[in-house]
């Protein structure tokens, strides 16, 4: 699928190999460096034919982040729809693990791009994120810090409770590789040390899921008590 003058080849993509670092957290190799580096190209070339820079200020990513830019601003959200599409290893996980809440049946998505750094966002604070299941990629470029801390996953209910023992996993990002968790799985991002990090976000979202009339208080998945 292309988005504009260039397009991912199969060559792109990496051979899967999910490891689960911690309860349904899974992390894998996913896109080369060539085509990570497309898609950065793509993006600033967008964001420089979009808006000023002025403009560009004012329009957050996110709610908890200030630098970056939505993908559907700038007219690529098809992209996770193709990233989704060429990887069925990708939907199986999805399916297999988090089908008891809606992994199986995702059908649209907000996906967005982040970009730590000294000039950009330097941390984010304890979260959760407003998807089913989110697929976190890292794109570039060269960094240190920064890294994904997972602290446990709870259903509403029980959010704000205490980390226990075990729960705390870190994950350094590594360009090419891609983080897979449920969007209850709460987390944080540490200080970024050095350099610049820059990664695609990708909410993923059930409808049918989202549309069930009532779910157990305290589902079999939540970490507490």
């Amino acid at each position: 699928m292309k988005y504009g003058p260039f397009e991912l080849q199969p060559e792109d993509f990496l051979p899967l190999d999910f490891t689960e670092v911690e309860r349904d957290v899974f992390v894998t190799p996913f896109l080369g460096a060539e085509g990570a580096e497309r898609v950065l190209l793509e993006v600033d070339r967008r964001e420089r034919k979009r808006a000023t820079a002025s403009e560009r200020a004012h329009r957050q990513p996110s709610s908890m982040h200030d630098h970056g830019v939505s993908l559907q601003s700038l007219g690529m959200e098809a992209l996770v729809d193709d990233l989704l599409a060429r990887s069925p290893g990708l939907r199986d996980l999805l399916a297999r693990r988090f089908g008891s809440v809606g992994g199986d049946s995702i059908d649209g998505h907000y996906s967005y791009l982040v970009d730590y750094g000294r000039s950009g966002d330097e941390d984010l604070g304890f979260h959760v994120d407003d998807s089913e299941v989110t697929l976190n990629l890292c794109l570039g470029e060269t960094f240190s810090g920064s890294e994904l801390v997972m602290l446990g996953r709870r259903c509403d209910e029980h959010r704000q409770t205490p980390v226990r023992s075990g729960e705390t996993v870190e994950i350094l990002h590594e360009p090419g590789f891609l983080v897979v968790h449920a969007g209850r799985h709460r987390h944080r991002v540490d200080p970024i040390r050095t350099g610049r990090r820059r990664n695609l976000i990708a909410w993923l979202r059930s409808s049918s899921y989202r549309g069930l009339d009532s779910s157990p208080a305290c589902p079999d998945w939540c970490g507490w008590p």
